[in-house]
């Protein structure tokens, strides 16, 4: 089946959200998105600051202040701590609502649950990054406001995750409105 072809069918997922995959895709999201790596950049150069003033502290003084030991300790807490407890109130939220059931096709994105149903044209989200796990459907604005998690465990099978990539690089055929990959 040519790619033409393949885009034109539509991709079935059913799965189940887990905090796994809200934590791998807001990394995700935080690497494309020019907010996320700039929040990124700036608590690294905050911890490196930390880092050579106690050095320094230590060199000069022979002692260290303790909010540099706190910005120590603090900082990587921040930076390995958040996403994490991001992605387990993301994921309290979806829980109650059950299995997911998505359809991809070149018109746009369909997923239901339980408890509801949303329909998306490809404009509302017009870049995708694949994760080892996941693909993350991500919002064009720059960043990245929202998101919709696709995880590849939902497909029927391997051959699904190409076929489904394939129906994202051509989404929105003719409307000039394709999915593209996000940069990272």
């Amino acid at each position: 089946m040519s790619g033409e072809q393949q885009a034109g069918t539509p991709v079935e997922l059913v799965y189940r959200l887990t905090v796994e995959d809200f934590r791998e895709a807001l990394g995700a999201r935080s690497k494309a998105s020019a907010a996320g790596r700039r929040n990124s950049r700036l608590l690294m150069a905050a911890f490196a600051l930390a880092a050579v003033a106690t050095a320094l502290s230590l060199a000069n003084e022979g002692t260290v202040d303790p909010p540099l030991v706190a910005m120590l300790v603090i900082l990587p807490l921040v930076l390995l701590g958040v996403p994490r407890l991001q992605a387990r109130q993301f994921h309290r939220l979806a829980a109650d609502k059950g299995e997911f059931r998505a359809t991809v096709e070149s018109s746009g994105l369909t997923v239901r649950n339980e408890h509801s149903s949303s329909t998306h044209t490809w404009p509302a989200a017009p870049r995708y990054v694949e994760t080892p796990n996941l693909f993350v459907l991500l919002s064009g604005d720059r960043n990245a406001s929202c998101l919709t998690i696709l995880p590849k465990r939902g497909l029927a099978g391997p051959a699904e995750a190409g076929r489904l990539r394939v129906t994202l690089d051509h989404g929105g055929a003719g409307s000039g409105a394709g999915v593209q990959p996000a940069v990272q």
